[in-house]
């Protein structure tokens, strides 16, 4: 079985508040500092390296941006760190993919280290794979890239026409946070777990007309992006990293669900579905009200495992609905998370992953 390194990258916002919030972090040992955050739950965790493992690959993981916490990893193996941020971060990964010796080394974009790193990078392994859902970097090429992964067709239309090989892989659900999750009635009649950027203008309309005739508890970064009189603001509880996401949307009735738009060389297409909060919702047994998309069919029965809007007013209408028809609510948000739990979580990806990274070496 191969040797498997994977690359992180986490949002800065998330690392700066965690760090405040624990300041003791900072003074553990690699190991303990890494488990720590990993037990946040945020993004993937480490859900990759759990299921690769379990899969019977050996598998490890860093994140490259977690400067405090690769400072520790470069301490512990005699590393003098470069001055320049950019540079050190590229000097550690650089080490611990040394150190780690890896067959396979799998790198999350958006990723700091750059084009000529992994081309570097690449002369030390024999499978360089990246993956990614999510605008395109900018002046990047990924040329030293052997494969990429999205679940975004126009991004794999868009590396296979630059000749690198690339497979559509869905994302998951890490069924473990389920045993993070204490019992509790719903505290959220009507959620909405999200951020606001550049590429989310359709989802803040979105809500700002659903805030018109219904209540929705907000949560989330980018508020910056809402103008200074948006009901968002008024609804807005701040930030939710990990677990504490998890929390909400596990003690919501109803939570929601607006994809982003993802630009590929000036189109955006937006009849795909397939965001990581659509798995998140069903997998800890909340019912999601979501955009009807052409592809849902394929990842959720809609009607049944989920709920769709086509546009603002079935939205308004939906909630008015299953608010006031609970049977049927908790019947969608039991066979949603049922088929979440059979067929998209991490142990079942990981085992696609593997499968793929075994035909193409």
């Amino acid at each position: 079985m191969p040797r498997i390194l994977i690359i992180d990258t986490y949002y800065p916002e998330f690392l700066t508040d965690l760090y405040r919030k624990e300041p003791d972090l900072s003074t553990l040992a690699y190991d303990q500092q890494i488990n720590r955050i990993f037990a946040k739950c945020f993004g993937v965790s480490d859900a990759y390296s759990t299921g690769l493992r379990a899969a019977g690959a050996e598998a490890q993981e860093v994140i490259c941006n977690a400067d405090v916490l690769q400072s520790q990893w470069a301490q512990e193996h005699d590393v003098e760190p470069f001055a320049n941020i950019h540079d050190r971060r590229r000097q550690i990964v650089a080490a611990q993919i040394n150190h780690y010796r890896p067959d396979i080394l799998l790198v999350f974009e958006w990723c700091p280290l750059g084009d000529a790193f992994l081309a570097d990078m690449k002369k030390t392994v024999r499978f360089l794979v990246g993956q990614i859902a999510s605008p395109l970097p900018p002046k990047r090429t990924f040329a030293a890239y052997d494969g990429m992964i999205s679940f975004w067709p126009p991004l794999l239309y868009y590396f296979r026409r630059r000749g690198i090989k690339t497979e559509r892989m869905n994302l998951a659900f890490d069924s473990r946070i389920l045993s993070r999750l204490p019992f509790a009635q719903p505290k959220y009649d009507v959620s909405f777990v999200g951020g606001f950027a550049s590429n989310h203008t359709e989802r803040i309309s979105w809500l700002e007309d659903l805030l018109a005739e219904v209540p929705i508890h907000i949560f989330g970064y980018g508020l910056e992006q809402t103008v200074a009189d948006s009901p968002i603001r008024r609804q807005h509880h701040g930030e939710a990293w990990g677990l504490s996401m998890y929390e909400i949307l596990h003690n919501s009735r109803i939570t929601l669900n607006y994809h982003a738009r993802i630009d590929v060389e000036g189109e955006s297409p937006a009849n795909i579905a397939g965001n990581m909060r659509m798995y998140e919702a069903t997998g800890v047994g909340t019912c999601l009200l979501t955009e009807w998309k052409e592809n849902l069919g394929e990842i959720f029965e809609p009607g049944r495992d989920i709920t769709t809007f086509e546009n603002s007013r079935e939205g308004i209408e939906k909630i008015k609905y299953f608010l006031t028809h609970d049977e049927e609510r908790k019947k969608i948000a039991l066979a949603g998370q049922t088929r979440t739990l059979r067929d998209h979580t991490y142990s079942v990806r990981m085992r696609e992953l593997l499968d793929l990274f075994n035909r193409h070496i």
